[in-house]
């Protein structure tokens, strides 16, 4: 008889904090903050700030009046010493692969929730892209750049999904909370107005997974 894997009721797993304002403060880094988080999760030493040296920019503004695409890089200053935005899933996932074999890092933007749930369930915690308010933007915006037109949100954050129960998920939120409860469906909602972005890495630590309850 072949056993069939059934999902967990709830999982929780152990991800080291890290926090985008501790010094030296990365004011706009919430997505290579998220990243690094990730990358200890393997095993990897790397700081948020080494990760944002790494990334690739693009300007805010180009002089034919186009703006940048944070699919291409980061637009505009990530320390937040000038003006800046966000970077999206693409840069981020290459980045990754600058640390982790290319093979192991899994870009995941575009499928449903249940693709994060399912990663969650493999022992890999998962960068995402969502709202500081973890709500959908109201006011999302389309920017017209070099490569075609692309949603901006003035609240877009990226935080690690840790885990899951019934109701709610558990975040690492790069604004220094560990482990922080989030309301499921609320945080989808913006999750896919944001695109649906996704990226963790299958080189997760498997002594790091703690399912809370499998009944």
């Amino acid at each position: 008889m072949i056993s069939q894997a059934v999902p967990s009721v709830a999982v929780r797993l152990d991800v080291p904090l890290l926090n985008q304002l501790d010094p030296p403060t990365l004011l706009l880094g919430c997505e290579v903050t998220s990243l690094a988080m990730i990358l200890q999760y393997n095993g990897v030493t790397i700081t948020k700030n080494e990760l944002a040296d790494k990334l690739p920019v693009v300007p805010i503004y180009y002089e034919d009046g186009l703006q940048g695409n944070p699919n291409e890089g980061f637009v505009g200053d990530v320390t937040g010493a000038d003006y800046g935005f966000c970077v999206y899933h693409g840069p981020i996932a290459a980045l990754a692969s600058d640390y982790i074999p290319a093979a192991r890092v899994e870009d995941i933007s575009g499928q449903d929730f249940d693709s994060v749930i399912a990663a969650l369930d493999r022992g890999y915690p998962v960068w995402v892209v969502t709202t500081t308010s973890f709500l959908p933007d109201d006011e999302l915006e389309e920017w017209q750049t070099p490569t075609g037109p692309v949603n901006i949100s003035y609240i877009m954050h990226s935080v690690v999904v840790v885990g899951y129960d019934a109701d709610n998920l558990y975040i690492n939120n790069p604004y220094g909370q560990k482990d922080q409860e989030i309301e499921r469906l609320d945080f989808m909602l913006a999750w896919e107005q944001m695109g649906k972005q996704a990226v963790y890495i299958t080189a997760g630590t498997p002594n790091h997974r703690e399912i809370l309850n499998t009944e």
